[in-house]
């Protein structure tokens, strides 16, 4: 048997850091987009599983799952097929649409990806919350990873969705439906781009959090702030204004930057510049920055212009759309 799965990568997280443990209640408006990450499961008679991550050119060898530790790059792919309790022989194809760092949930877009390929295997019939919740303790409680829950939610869910989690890790989870001029409006002068460096978020995330415990830390009250970002960025998409919607961005990377300084790059504040000088309205660094990629959103009519200056720069754009489509798997063969 082939199982394919697929699930979302996600931009313009506005309010996110909020979506922590440590933040213990927030709200966050994400995008889920179509740049994917990709699982293939091919079932075979020899028992043990080989994972093959394409993207980095690794295979890894396990003859017994539930013994095997979690040293190593690929520990995400590996607590996945551990929690989800396979028993039979498989190999497992990994890869995914956007580069390893790039700050748009890649992680959890994978691990969303595994469990729904393997809950078909398992005859397991997961719906999204379940998908995104198991996901996310296979970061949190499995791994012992700094998490948020919203990377998860977009995965799963699919589409453009409000977060308000009233108490870490629960939260209501609601579709931002606007006019449906909207979206294509919006996907018409956004550009996603790639600073071009590697990061890992849980760096930045204990460094914020370090932060947090100074007494008259400022980081308080930038979380507050980007807290504020969500609520009025779902008022500017609801209202079908995109010219507030790219001022709650900047309003939103502003308050970024304020909770600790290696959030932005030289790299980023330079796509800033050149975005600007060519029609830029808004800009948003994606996840917890530290390196990755970008969100600009152009004047209307000068989102090629941009990327043209950027490319020229030698920087790489990621085009994407909107999914509206949640994470899913299917068979691709029978035997």
């Amino acid at each position: 048997m082939i199982i394919e799965g697929v699930a979302s990568n996600r931009v313009c997280d506005f309010g996110g850091w909020t979506d922590t443990w440590f933040a213990r209640s927030g709200a966050v408006l994400n995008f889920a987009v179509d740049l994917y990450a990709r699982v293939t499961i091919r079932t075979r008679k020899r028992p043990g599983i080989t994972i093959f991550a394409q993207d980095y050119e690794d295979r890894i060898e396990i003859d017994d799952i539930n013994s095997v530790d979690y040293d190593s790059k690929h520990a995400l792919l590996i607590a996945a097929l551990k929690t989800m309790n396979i028993d039979q022989g498989i190999d497992v194809f990994i890869s995914a649409d956007v580069p390893a760092g790039c700050g748009t949930g890649s992680s959890a877009a994978i691990s969303v990806a595994m469990i729904v390929a393997l809950g078909l295997l398992n005859g397991q019939c997961l719906v999204a919350h379940e998908v995104a919740r198991l996901a996310h303790s296979i970061e949190t409680e499995e791994l012992k990873i700094q998490s948020g829950i919203q990377d998860q939610i977009a995965s799963a869910y699919g589409r453009v969705n409000y977060i308000d989690m009233y108490e870490y890790p629960n939260a209501f989870v609601s579709p931002v439906n606007p006019s449906q001029e909207v979206f294509p409006q919006l996907e018409n002068r956004w550009a996603l781009v790639y600073e071009g460096k590697r990061h890992l978020s849980g760096d930045v995330h204990k460094k914020v959090i370090t932060e947090l415990e100074v007494e008259g830390s400022t980081c308080r009250q930038a979380l507050d702030r980007l807290k504020e970002t969500a609520a009025l960025a779902k008022r500017a998409l609801l209202m079908g204004d995109i010219e507030q919607f790219c001022e709650v961005m900047n309003m939103n990377n502003k308050a970024q930057k304020q909770l600790h300084p290696e959030i932005t790059t030289d790299n980023f504040e330079k796509i800033e510049q050149i975005g600007i000088k060519h029609g830029a309205l808004g800009a948003m660094i994606n996840g917890a920055g530290g390196g990755g990629s970008i969100v600009l959103v152009t004047e209307p009519g000068r989102k090629t212009e941009m990327e043209h200056a950027l490319q020229k720069e030698g920087f790489k754009l990621l085009p994407c759309r909107i999914c509206f489509e949640p994470a899913k798997a299917w068979v691709a063969a029978q035997s």
